[in-house]
């Protein structure tokens, strides 16, 4: 029984050998499969020629027009109040030396001539001791009295000849009475208000008819044909602004524009807006400019000469870029002369390098790329030609 397991366990394991064996000689016989090697993938950047130009750069800027003259209409007298040659309403238009509103005059006028009635008495009292004491001066008094008119303004007092006339003069009150009555007319003046210049109503606080009171604000008007658009301009910017530049003023919206001039800028930082607030006046034109239009402009900045426009996603690290070197990026320094929304002026790079000018995902120093040639790119879509299409990606975001 021994020797019969025996043989089993050699049978057994000679079949499994020869299995074995026949396996390996029949794989041998069966050709290996060909080893494909994964396709070469060429990385193609966009790139420019660098080249320098003097540049002209401006400060783009936004504002709302406002009135550069603006005037509240206040009372300086008390009474009944009516308007004028004008109706008080807003967007009500004038001329310079309309009458827009007066105040009831009637019993400052009758006190006043009662003023110069009583004038004209103490006048007529002291020509008999003039002809006497002061005959060298008493034709002149005598015409003063004749030119008297209680219905216009006094004439001005004749001159003293003499300390001794003067001194007889002011102890009669004649002085004293004439600037008495002087300063009475010219309050009676402010009884009545002429528009200062050509303009419009932008506001108005009484009604005609009101009974105000000294101070009370009446409305407020603004000058026609004088306006000026105030802007922030960001800190960074303000160095590149400078008074008495030409300034181009235009609207988006009603595809209007208008010449202006940057007058003044503000020494201070705008708590609001955290930038600086320049004022631009605007010359009146053609076109129609109103006040509160929210506006753009365009204020010419300094030149910078010898300096290269790229787009901002091109600079890294806030002075650095790629250029392309025999397939082999690069990095290099540059200068940044000036930073804008969406561009740098640059310089510091040799003229004829190739620049890259897009960004670069996972791009690093000494990779290898190739430059996307313009025959590569469609010229009706901007995207690879579809009969060349190059090998692999492009190393830009999208």
């Amino acid at each position: 029984m021994k020797k019969r397991q025996w043989m089993i366990l050699g049978i057994t394991l000679g079949v499994l050998v020869l299995a074995f064996g026949m396996s390996f000689f029949f794989a041998g016989q069966k050709e290996a499969p060909e080893m494909k090697k994964p396709p070469v993938v060429k990385k193609y950047v966009k790139t420019v020629p660098v080249s320098y130009e003097d540049i002209q750069t401006h400060v783009m800027a936004f504002g709302r027009v406002q009135t550069a003259q603006s005037l509240d209409l206040l009372s300086e007298v008390s009474g009944r109040m009516f308007e004028g040659q004008v109706r008080l309403k807003e967007g009500q238009n004038f001329r310079k030396g309309t009458l827009l509103f007066y105040i009831d005059d009637k019993e400052a006028t009758l006190t006043l001539k009662s003023q110069k009635s009583n004038f004209l008495r103490d006048i007529a009292a002291i020509l008999p001791d003039m002809k006497i004491d002061h005959s060298g001066n008493f034709e002149a008094w005598e015409a003063y009295f004749a030119s008297i008119d209680i219905n216009k303004d006094l004439p001005e007092l004749p001159e003293a000849k003499s300390e001794k006339e003067k001194t007889f003069m002011a102890t009669k009150g004649i002085y004293s009475t004439f600037y008495t009555i002087k300063s009475a007319e010219e309050r009676l003046k402010k009884y009545r208000y002429y528009a200062p210049f050509d303009g419009s109503i932008s506001e108005v606080n009484m009604e005609s008819g009101a009974f105000i009171n000294p101070g009370t604000k009446i409305g407020t008007i603004i000058k026609t044909g004088s306006h000026e658009l105030k802007v922030s301009v960001e800190t960074k910017d303000i160095p590149w602004v400078q008074l008495g530049t030409p300034v181009e003023i235009y609207s988006e919206e009603t595809q209007q524009s208008w010449a202006g001039e940057v007058i003044r800028m503000s020494d201070f930082v705008n708590q609001n807006t955290q930038s600086v607030d320049v004022f631009i006046s605007i010359e009146p034109g053609k076109q129609k400019i109103y006040d509160g239009q929210f506006i753009q402009s365009a204020i010419p900045a300094r030149k910078v000469e010898n300096g290269m426009i790229i787009p901002r996603s091109a600079l890294y690290n806030s002075n650095e870029v790629f250029v392309v070197e025999d397939t082999l990026l690069k990095v290099k320094q540059v200068f940044v002369h000036r930073t804008m929304d969406e561009n740098v002026i640059i310089s510091g790079l040799e003229v004829g390098e190739d620049l890259v000018v897009e960004p670069l995902v996972s791009a690093h120093n000494n990779m290898i790329v190739f430059k996307l040639e313009q025959k590569d790119i469609d010229r009706e879509t901007g995207a690879p030609d579809s009969t060349n299409p190059p090998v692999g990606g492009n190393l830009g975001s999208n």
